[in-house]
């Protein structure tokens, strides 16, 4: 199974970046704090989540209809030295999408219909109020970014940005649309549902198709939030 990188999130597949692998021993720590379902920004004395933890709380494969099988990975580095991304708000697009600020984050891809890349959930924990701070970052980049483009280790990035209305999810939500043109030149969309609970933020996200059948993101994203707000997070 090929395991893609950050840049699948912002419409680029690409090999996965090295160094993932290498610190996955993280994944056997036990946290002995407790962040409890209803934590709000103002827990300035919580603290982040290991990536072991964070990966007890993704979903099964069983969880997601028609999922062949799902890949997970983390904890995930961050971009060293940091990519830079002109334009107003847009540094802070980036910096959410790709969990620069958490203090940990996992990343779970599923693959469905031949083994064809469907959707990505991309999990991340945050110390005292920062998954709030990223929030409020996001959705004031959202208003005034409206294309990504920067130069990365794994390749170009050149997304539009279209914010789409938003239902209710988590403590917030927001919901938007990355757009490029793939190498053959067809339109890649890619959705995001960006949610917030507690100190833990979610980015939902799939690569659209104009033809069904099309990978059950809704199903993600309901499964994902319950999940969320139900496990105890010991």
């Amino acid at each position: 199974m090929v395991r893609w990188g950050r840049l699948g999130v912002v419409g680029v597949m690409v090999v996965v970046v090295a160094g993932c692998s290498a610190r996955d021993a993280d994944d056997t720590e036990r946290t002995k704090e407790t962040a409890s379902a209803s934590a709000t920004p103002s827990s300035a004395g919580a603290r982040p989540l290991t990536a072991g933890k964070l990966k007890s709380l993704l979903l099964r494969d069983a969880d997601v209809p028609r999922a062949e099988s799902s890949t997970v990975q983390g904890p995930v580095p961050r971009y060293d030295p940091r990519v830079r991304v002109p334009g107003p708000g847009c540094q802070e697009v980036f910096d959410a999408l790709v969990a620069h600020h958490a203090s940990t984050s996992v990343i779970q891809d599923f693959w469905w219909n031949g083994k064809r890349w469907g959707g990505r959930t991309w999990l991340a924990s945050y110390a005292g109020a920062g998954a709030a701070e990223r929030f409020q970052k996001l959705t004031d980049g959202l208003k005034s970014c409206g294309t990504l483009v920067a130069q990365t280790p794994e390749g170009k990035l050149n997304s539009r940005i279209s914010l789409v209305r938003t239902a209710a999810f988590g403590d917030e939500a927001v919901t938007f649309d990355l757009s490029s043109t793939g190498p053959d030149g067809s339109a890649l969309v890619n959705h995001h549902t960006w949610v917030r609970v507690g100190t833990l933020t979610v980015d939902m996200s799939d690569r659209g198709s104009e033809r069904p059948p099309r990978f059950p993101i809704d199903v993600v994203i309901d499964r994902q939030l319950d999940r969320l707000t139900r496990e105890p997070r010991t």
